[in-house]
């Protein structure tokens, strides 16, 4: 394999999250796509109309969580809810950032993309300790709420972002 070659898979293997999430920059509930379409498919399953959630499903779970919480904390609640989204949509922009840097490091001869490498390395190496994370591997914090087709994704994405880590490594390795 090539330099190049492994430079430029490394940094299109980055381009998976952003083809997925973009568009949560400008709408936040429309995670319930991936939750609809995609996500049945780690169950193993196909997408089913009967139980896909909707923009009323959405909110209304939003609205019994607000409702769970204590009158007295019922503003920390509101806040919560509101940084869950916000924050939706901050890993949305940041996702777009890295397509726009995938797509300028493309650009640049290979000796000149060893920062970009470096910045996707880390980040690839990060989703992989997360993925493994959800797949039931013990480290990197703990989410309190993994569905069955969440730890699947975790199993399936675990490996990915490892190939990335490691392609992106190589590439930087080979740059500097």
């Amino acid at each position: 394999m090539s330099n190049t070659l492994i430079s430029n898979v490394g940094l299109l293997l980055c381009l998976a999250p952003a083809a997925v999430h973009a568009v949560e920059v400008s709408r936040p509930l429309w995670a319930r796509w991936v939750v609809n379409w995609v996500l049945p498919f780690f169950g193993p399953g196909l997408p089913r109309p009967s139980v896909a959630l909707t923009h009323e499903d959405q909110t209304a779970m939003l609205d019994a969580a607000l409702g769970a919480m204590p009158e007295t904390k019922g503003q920390a609640g509101a806040d919560y809810v509101f940084l869950m989204l916000f924050e939706q949509r901050q890993g949305a922009l940041a996702f777009i950032a890295v397509t726009v840097g995938v797509f300028y490091g493309l650009t640049l001869p290979v000796a000149d993309r060893h920062a970009l490498h470096l910045v996707f390395g880390v980040m690839a190496a990060l989703f992989t300790l997360v993925n493994a994370n959800h797949a039931g591997l013990p480290f990197l914090g703990h989410h309190p709420k993994i569905s069955r087709n969440g730890r699947n994704v975790g199993l399936v994405f675990a490996p990915f972002w490892a190939v990335a880590t490691v392609l992106n490594y190589l590439a930087f390795t080979s740059a500097t």
